[in-house]
């Protein structure tokens, strides 16, 4: 299976893996474990084993998806218990929710001041940058997510990644190039996408 043909497949099953993962958080770790937080390190791993995946049934994406899905869930529920333990108190969500920095970030890739046509076309564009993102080189992926997910200065970032300022406006300008390309045209997402395009 090529990078391609798995982001469409993510794509489609996104919701059903929601599901999926949302109704396995235990009831007392939900402000600590997100399903959007789960999926995006399925993404990342999806992506990365996606070169030794074999397809031998039709259903084998799949269940390959949610023996991934169920992995980095157990994996959250481990990592929160032991904070809980560790504190032995109530912590607060581990990672903020940047849904809406995701959709913005989608905005900056299409046409400026473009706004969903309802909240089911924000998910999937949020999922799909998601995703796309998922797909990309570490690189790309850390001074995107720092910059227009976390809302870092350029000099945050090279602070971060520990590069000069210059090789971080290459790696956003790059990779920003990259995203574009990997979420193809806005109209997917947004009804009048395409109506004020030259």
């Amino acid at each position: 299976m090529t990078e391609s043909e798995l982001q469409i497949r993510l794509m489609e099953r996104a919701d059903g893996l929601h599901t999926y993962v949302e109704r396995r958080i235990p009831s007392r770790l939900r402000r600590v474990i997100t399903p959007e937080d789960v999926l995006q390190e399925v993404w990342i791993a999806a992506f990365r084993t996606v070169s030794a995946f074999k397809t031998d049934s039709p259903d084998a994406v799949d269940r390959w998806l949610v023996t991934i899905a169920r992995s980095k869930l157990i994996s959250a529920v481990r990592h929160a218990r032991c904070l809980r333990r560790d504190g032995g108190r109530e912590v607060g969500p581990s990672v903020p929710d940047h849904s809406g920095s995701y959709l913005a970030l989608f905005s900056r890739l299409t046409v400026a001041g473009r706004t969903p046509s309802s909240e089911e076309a924000a998910c999937d564009a949020v999922r799909a940058v998601q995703i796309a993102l998922s797909a990309m080189q570490p690189d790309y992926q850390q001074a995107i997510t720092l910059r227009h997910i976390e809302g870092r200065t350029h000099g945050e970032v090279a602070t971060v990644m520990n590069r000069t300022t210059g090789a971080v406006n290459s790696l956003l300008h790059r990779g920003m190039l990259e995203l574009r390309e990997r979420l193809g045209s806005p109209g997917r997402f947004f009804n009048d996408a395409d109506s004020s395009a030259p």
